[in-house]
């Protein structure tokens, strides 16, 4: 009696929760391979429009398999650097510290060294505060036409900011300013 007793308290459950375990465990490993190839390709699709829409004229892009930047390990890299086939440009990912952690975003540079747009593509900043960089007053469109910026510091004046949201803007600033030093590094503009 005290055996069906052990069995039923302690072995059953264990058995019953191992089997839930498993099953529930093939089914995410089911669910992820499905998955997994079109995640994958909804965002080489994102990143191919992002980049086009970056460097309107280029006509496809080829990865630079270089040296990639680093302004400051885990907090501002170059993720990648796309160049245009047809040598009108060059598209640097970016990643940059900001506010709600990473924020990645793409910068456009035309073979004469000047920035042709800026994109944010993924954030956690505050929605409304940190997003006014890139929203409404659109900090980001001010870097079109530059070719240099004269620090990594975003109150230096050259470019405007949203006050109250300089974590965002700091980002962004030192986010363009690495991708301008990626774009020199590959022997683009200089």
């Amino acid at each position: 009696m005290e055996n069906k007793n052990f069995y039923k308290e302690y072995i059953a459950p264990v058995v019953v929760l191992v089997a839930i375990c498993l099953i529930v465990s093939t089914a995410l490993a089911v669910t992820y391979a499905k998955a997994n190839p079109i995640i994958v390709k909804n965002a080489k699709a994102a990143a191919d429009q992002t980049r086009q829409e970056l460097l309107p004229s280029a006509n496809g892009f080829t990865e630079y398999k270089g040296k990639l930047d680093v302004l400051e390990e885990n907090k501002v890299f170059v993720d990648d650097a796309y160049t245009a086939n047809n040598g009108v440009g060059t598209v640097v990912t970016v990643e940059t510290n900001s506010f709600g952690g990473l924020l990645t975003m793409m910068v456009g540079v035309d073979q004469q060294g000047a920035i042709t747009g800026v994109k944010v593509t993924n954030h956690s900043d505050t929605p409304g505060l940190g997003t006014k960089n890139w929203n409404s007053n659109n900090m980001v469109t001010t870097y079109k036409g530059i070719t240099k910026l004269n620090s990594t510091n975003v109150k230096d004046g050259q470019v405007k900011y949203v006050s109250g949201a300089s974590v965002t803007g700091e980002a962004l600033h030192k986010g363009v300013y690495l991708a301008l030093e990626q774009v020199k590094d590959m022997g683009g503009a200089k």
